[in-house]
C-alpha cells in the first residue's frame, strides 16, 4: 500500500511548531495514497487537538491522537528526567506499546522539522537489515567518551528515525531500553543517548538530506571539518550533494534560538516562515528566546569570520553538553539518595 506512517511527539508548548511541520509534511506528500500522522502528545488542550485535526483534514492527511498518560507516569516513576520540562521526549522509544504498527515502516519526526520534499523513499529506504535508520550528528569525541561510547562510534541525531517495526520488536528494544534505564542510567540529555547506546550496531546510516542540520547550511565543508574532524562522518562530497537535495530541515536551536523566535539568525528561518505562512498558524507572533548570558555572547560573536566562529561554536556546544550531562548525573544521584 502506498502509505506513509509518521509519528510526532510534543507537548502543548510545541503545538504551533508541530503544526507547521505537519503542514509541510502533508503539502509535499500528496502523492501517497495515505499519510497517517500519529501524535504522541503530552497535556495537549482540546483546542490544539481540534486545530491540528483541521489542518490534517484540510490537507488530506489522517491524524490520530494517542493516549500517553500512563506511559508518561511510568517515566516519572522510573526516575527519568524531563527534557526542557517534558517527559514526551521519551515516547518515541516506546511507541510500540502505544500503537500497533506490526508489518509497517514508521518515520518519526521531531516537531521542529520542516519537510520540503516527498519522503516516500525515506519511509521505505533499504535499512540493510538494521532495525532503524538515522542521520549522523555532529558531536565531540569527549562527549561520546563521557557517555560510555568510543571515539570511533557513530553517533546519530534522533530528530528523524525510520523504524522497521517488526525488527524493532523482534530485537525487543522496549525491554532492552527499560533494562538500561533501571540498571544503568535513567537519564541522559533527552532520548538521543539512549538510542545511540542501546541500539549501537543496529542503526543504518541514512543520507544527510533526511535530517539536514543548520551547521551545513552556514558553513563550508572545509570549515566544518576544521572544527569537528572527519571521522566518522559524511564526506565533503556527500554533504555538498545532500545540501542541494535536502528533504527534511531540522530547525533545532541555533545560537540559543529557533526560527519561531523574534530576531533569530537561524539558517532555516526563511524556510520555516514560508511554511508557517501556508499553515493554520500564519498569524503566529514570534517571541524573544529565553536564554542565558552565554548565548547572548555567542550571538554577538557571530560576526566573526566563519572559520573562527565555528570553532568557538564547537567549544560552546561541547560545554553545554558537558554541563547538561553533569546535571543529568546529579539529578539521578538526587533521586537515588
Amino acid at each position: 500500500m502506498n502509505e506513509i506512517n509518521v509519528i510526532y511527539q510534543f507537548n502543548e508548548k510545541y503545538v504551533p511548531y508541530a503544526g507547521v511541520s505537519i503542514t509541510s509534511l502533508l503539502l509535499n506528500n500528496a502523492k501517497a495514497h495515505e499519510v497517517n500522522v500519529y501524535i504522541l502528545g503530552e497535556n495537549l488542550s482540546v483546542k490544539s487537538i481540534e486545530r491540528l485535526s483541521e489542518t490534517a483534514g484540510r490537507l488530506g492527511g489522517k491524524i490520530w491522537f494517542v493516549r500517553t498518560e500512563q506511559l508518561l507516569s511510568e517515566f516519572e516513576e522510573m526516575g527519568m528526567i524531563p527534557y526542557r520540562g517534558a517527559y514526551s521526549v521519551y515516547l518515541r522509544l516506546f511507541f510500540t506499546r502505544l500503537i500497533d504498527m506490526k508489518g509497517k515502516r514508521v518515520v518519526y519526526l521531531d516537531a521542529d522539522t520542516i519537510i520540503d520534499r516527498d519522503i516516500y523513499d525515506l519511509a521505505y529506504h533499504d535499512l540493510n537489515g538494521k532495525s532503524i535508520g538515522m542521520v549522523l550528528e555532529s558531536i565531540t569525541d569527549d562527549y561520546k567518551l563521557m557517555i560510555g561510547m568510543s571515539k570511533e562510534s557513530e553517533y546519530y541525531n534522533s530528530g528523524m528515525i525510520v523504524y522497521d517495526v517488526d525488527r524493532w520488536c523482534e530485537k525487543d528494544y522496549c525491554a532492552k531500553l527499560l533494562e538500561h534505564i533501571r540498571n544503568v542510567r535513567s537519564s541522559y540529555i533527552g532520548d538521543q543517548d539512549f538510542i545511540n547506546i542501546v541500539c549501537a550496531g543496529d542503526i543504518c546510516r541514512l543520507p544527510l538530506k533526511y535530517n539536514f542540520q543548520p551547521l551545513h547550511a552556514r558553513y563550508t565543508e572545509k570549515q566544518y571539518f576544521s572544527a569537528f574532524g572527519q571521522e566518522p562522518y559524511y564526506s565533503a562530497e556527500e554533504i555538498e550533494k545532500n545540501r542541494e537535495e535536502a528533504a527534511i530541515y531540522h530547525c533545532y536551536r541555533w545560537l540559543g534560538e529557533f526560527p519561531w523566535n523574534r530576531g533569530n539568525l537561524h539558517p532555516f528561518n526563511d524556510i520555516f516562515d514560508r511554511y508557517m505562512q501556508m499553515s493554520d498558524w500564519k498569524g503566529y507572533v514570534k517571541e524573544k528566546a529565553d536564554k542565558g548570558p552565554a548565548l547572548y555572547i555567542e550571538k554577538m560573536l557571530y560576526v566573526l569570520p566563519r572559520g573562527i566562529f565555528i570553532k568557538i561554536f564547537r567549544k560552546a556546544h561541547e560545554i553545554v553538553l558537558m554541563r547538561a550531562e553533569a546535571d543529568a548525573r546529579q539529578s539521578r544521584a538526587n533521586l537515588q539518595a
